[in-house]
């Protein structure tokens, strides 16, 4: 091994020229050669690849959107099924062993049902007694039509029974005020006495 400045032959193991002083640079490799360890590769971070997860959400959440739209606006039997498990059921009890009916005269009932319900239905029965023929006409009608009628006008029904002794009522009502009226206006002499059992059923 020589000098790299003044050329001066040097022992393998030595650190330094003892001529001129230099360090003299080794490298031990323990009689072997060094084990150069191989470079690695820069690791690239990989794009996240685009999936149809997106699209599968947004396309769930507008058959949602639908079917909630199709719930609330349908008449369809299904819907109405749907909606009456979503909505809770009111019910009021009509209840009269002994609703008094004079002659000339009328008694009733005034019902009401929410704007916000739906499936209004006015079930029951009523049994009169009294007079010649035991009989009484009943009707179900709208606030407005109830004063016309009141008053000698022309009025529309959702329900006439003409004259009966026994009658039975299953009606469809729409929301707002509407009156269960027993007519007795035919009568010019005799009271009547009118048994009425019955239920106002909707969903809110």
């Amino acid at each position: 091994m020589f000098c790299s400045k003044c050329g001066t032959e040097l022992p393998d193991d030595s650190q330094f020229c003892r001529k001129c002083g230099v360090v003299i640079s080794t490298v031990s490799t323990g009689g072997a050669a060094a084990a150069v360890a191989p470079a690695r590769e820069p690791v690239v971070a990989e794009k996240p690849k685009k999936s149809g997860t997106n699209k599968a959400v947004w396309f769930v959440l507008i058959l949602l959107a639908l079917g909630f739209w199709w719930v609330a606006s349908s008449n369809s039997p299904s819907a109405r099924q749907i909606q009456q498990i979503a909505k809770q059921q009111h019910t009021e009890t009509l209840h009269n062993p002994a609703l008094s009916v004079n002659p000339t005269g009328f008694a009733y009932f005034k019902l009401g049902v929410p704007a916000t319900a739906t499936d209004a239905t006015l079930q029951g029965n009523f049994t009169a007694s009294g007079g010649s023929g035991n009989d009484i006409e009943a009707y179900v009608m709208s606030e407005v039509d109830f004063v016309n009628w009141q008053n000698g006008h022309a009025a529309k029904t959702y329900y006439n029974s003409g004259k009966v002794t026994i009658g039975t009522i299953n009606v469809r009502v729409p929301a707002g005020t509407c009156y269960l009226v027993f007519n007795n206006k035919f009568s010019l002499l005799s009271s009547k006495s009118v048994r009425v059992d019955g239920t106002l059923t909707y969903y809110q």
